[in-house]
């Protein structure tokens, strides 16, 4: 078997998997959900399924690893710039990450933010390291963890919606606070 049709077959096993897990979290909290549930609404063997992940710990985990990851990239269209625009992108990425996940996962939500949050900032902190790399020398560690931690808690609360501030307003505030030249 060829290596481009392994893959294909490969992506679509994931996709099923990643599609029945939130198929099953709209129906039921996560800690309730096994892997028969998810091996069966996927049509897959559980063999199939610990090919792939460890656990649904595993599964859970790289979803919404690669949601955030590939939410930054989408907004950023990309580059990595640390620019006014930039970062509002960066901060709509992440209002895109919780409401997406919060869509998809109505039931679970609240029990997974602390997840969400902690994956979120990995991927901020990834992005904002190479964005700053030619600005800040020292201190990039501090600032790269300030910013990120900063846009996931206003998201988070705002997602939660416990300030009436909009998206946009968000975006600018934090911009400003930045302190972007």
């Amino acid at each position: 078997m060829g290596l481009k049709v392994r893959n294909i077959r490969t992506t679509r096993t994931r996709e099923s998997i990643f599609e029945s897990l939130f198929e099953l979290m709209e129906e039921k909290d996560f800690d309730k959900i096994t892997i028969q549930n998810l091996t069966e609404r996927a049509q897959i063997n559980r063999a199939t399924f610990y090919a792939h992940f460890q656990d649904k710990y595993k599964l859970l985990d790289e979803i919404i690893r690669k949601s955030a990851e590939e939410l930054i990239q989408q907004h950023t269209n990309g580059v990595c710039t640390f620019t006014k625009d930039n970062m509002m992108q960066l901060v709509f990425a992440a209002f895109e990450y919780h409401q997406q996940v919060k869509k998809k996962c109505r039931r679970n939500y609240n029990k997974i933010i602390p997840l969400l949050s902690s994956k979120l900032v990995i991927a901020l902190k990834h992005y904002l390291n190479l964005c700053m790399q030619e600005i800040y020398s020292d201190e990039r560690t501090l600032y790269v963890q300030i910013y990120a931690n900063m846009i996931n808690e206003a998201v988070t609360l705002h997602t939660a919606e416990q300030t009436k501030l909009t998206e946009q307003s968000i975006a600018e505030h934090i911009v400003q606070m930045i302190h972007i030249d």
